[in-house]
């Protein structure tokens, strides 16, 4: 989550952005997603959390 935001604020910065249609449509999906992430870890907290944890390990087990 830290890197979206990290990532949203070096789009802001960059004027592209308000340019081009691909990249603005990008943008605001990255923004979507982020946005949906806090929701999820407002509703959810450490619960959330974990249980991705868990499932990312699981994945790179295999």
């Amino acid at each position: 989550m830290e890197l979206k935001k990290i990532l949203i604020e070096k789009m802001e910065g960059n004027k592209s952005i308000q340019r081009y249609d691909e990249q603005r449509n990008l943008y605001k999906a990255l923004v979507d997603a982020y946005e949906a992430d806090k929701t999820i870890l407002k509703s959810y907290g450490d619960t959330a959390i974990l249980k991705r944890r868990r499932g990312d390990d699981d994945d790179q087990e295999g």
